[in-house]
């Protein structure tokens, strides 16, 4: 069912072409039009975007975890290997061991890919400051998984009870129109504020907070609430062999439509402590998102059974020909019988959206102020999936149309390490950069250790 909806998701949000968080990295940057989006006070130049050609195209994710977690190279001799050429199986072979694959996973294993790609900007001078008009699409989506859950299913029968807390995965797909505004009191200070208009595509949050499985003869006993709402456009929910009192299959009949609509505000200042000293801090994204007739979805009574999770490795079929693709599928219809969700209506869902807290600090060199450092704290307040990180950044403009900013920073799901080149010419102004460089790559693109990486770029025209 799961599987299903995040189909339709995908569907519904391929007009969104770039995934990730602001370019953190651009925060302290003189020549960067948009950082703005980070602190509202930092608007302070006046320019355009060209309507779904330039303006800022994100693309990144976070997490914890990776492909090289739960895909293993299998050796010769292990059941399938070889068979149709394969050499690749999921951690749930039976040679894989058990306690190497948990000891690689964290408590809690998240991954998270936030979306923003700017249609269309413009910001001019007027009523004694810097006025915004801005039209972007945003998503943002997160998954939550405990370290019980993959104990549970790669070693059932090792302890008579599991107790599973956490299972979780959100995401909010929606179109931002803001006006926004800023301007200096006197000599030191800076604010500014943005109001946001919010239209909202797609939406679904479905978690399991805290689920018991108990032995029980040859089965497995659920106790627990698992719960899902969900606003994809216009749909509604399918059902096995098309019968309404039977568990959700997935949705059909999705249409056009518009089914949430929201408001949302920046607020953000900076303070001139010296001439060589700055400080800033802004909120952002402080608002909420009305979602109407959400379908909502849960369990039909508070226990249910569970027969376990089949062969599913490589080898583990009766032909012995399980490709790596049809696994993970198997695994999901497991997920979905372990999880099993029926109709509870339709209602209407009001969500705050996850703010984030941003506070900075910017020092120049006296001796060569062509060189300025920054730190950045950031925290974006979600819940399971909060984010938080700690930056420090140096930026060198050599020129009036170049500048270039290396940052190193430590989060909520490791290390990373970024950089960012502005070319600020004339008649026009191009970025490119990344806030965590990609790491080691499987051959189909996917990253292997922690889901770190983000790439940016994008153009304006100053005005």
């Amino acid at each position: 069912m799961l599987r299903k909806i995040s189909a339709c998701l995908l569907a519904a949000t391929l007009a969104l072409p770039a995934a990730a968080q602001e370019l953190y990295s651009s925060y302290f940057m003189q020549t960067s039009h948009l950082r703005h989006e980070m602190n509202p006070a930092l608007l302070d130049t006046a320019y355009m975007t060209i309507p779904l050609i330039g303006g800022n195209i994100n693309i990144g994710t976070t997490g914890n975890i990776g492909a090289a977690n739960f895909i293993y190279k299998m050796k010769p001799g292990w059941q399938g290997y070889g068979r149709g050429g394969r050499t690749m199986t999921t951690f749930m072979h039976p040679e894989v061991n058990a306690a190497d694959f948990l000891d690689d996973l964290k408590d809690n294993n998240r991954l998270g890919v936030y979306l923003k790609y700017n249609l269309a900007s413009v910001a001019f001078k007027g009523f004694k400051g810097m006025n915004l008009i801005e039209l972007n699409l945003r998503s943002a989506t997160n998954v939550s998984l405990p370290k019980e859950l993959f104990a549970f299913m790669k070693e059932a029968g090792n302890k008579e009870s599991y107790d599973i807390e956490d299972i979780g995965m959100r995401t909010e797909n929606y179109m931002e129109l803001a006006l926004g505004h800023s301007h200096k009191i006197g000599s030191k200070w800076t604010v500014g504020g943005k109001i946001k208009f919010l239209i909202g595509v797609a939406y679904a949050d479905f978690k399991a907070d805290k689920l018991h499985v108990q032995m029980q003869d040859d089965q497995w006993a659920i106790t627990g609430k698992p719960q899902l709402s969900a606003a994809i456009l216009k749909s509604n929910f399918t059902y096995e062999k098309d019968d309404p009192t039977r568990k959700i299959d997935g949705l059909d009949d999705v249409s056009f439509g518009l089914p949430g609509f929201g408001l949302a505000f920046d607020l953000g200042a900076t303070y001139k402590v010296t001439d060589d000293l700055t400080v800033s801090a802004a909120v952002t994204d402080l608002g909420f998102i009305s979602w109407s007739k959400a379908l909502q979805a849960g369990a039909k009574t508070d226990s249910w059974t569970f027969d376990g999770f089949e062969n599913i490795y490589a080898g583990g079929t009766d032909t012995g020909n399980n490709k790596l693709d049809d696994q993970f599928e198997t695994m999901g219809d497991d997920l979905e019988e372990m999880l099993p969700l029926y109709n509870k209506g339709k209602k209407t869902d009001t969500r705050a959206l996850a703010a984030t807290i941003n506070m900075g600090a910017e020092y120049t060199l006296p001796v060569y102020r062509k060189m300025r450092f920054g730190f950045l704290y950031t925290s974006r307040l979600a819940g399971k999936y909060s984010f938080h990180q700690g930056m420090l950044t140096a930026n060198y403009r050599p020129a009036k149309w170049f500048e270039v900013a290396l940052n190193g920073a430590v989060n909520s799901t490791g290390c990373t390490a970024g950089m960012v080149m502005d070319f600020h010419a004339k008649h026009f102004n191009f970025f490119i950069g990344a806030d965590r460089f990609m790491g080691k790559l499987s051959k189909q693109g996917i990253p292997l250790h922690r889901l770190n990486s983000s790439f940016t770029m994008g153009m304006s025209i100053p005005l």
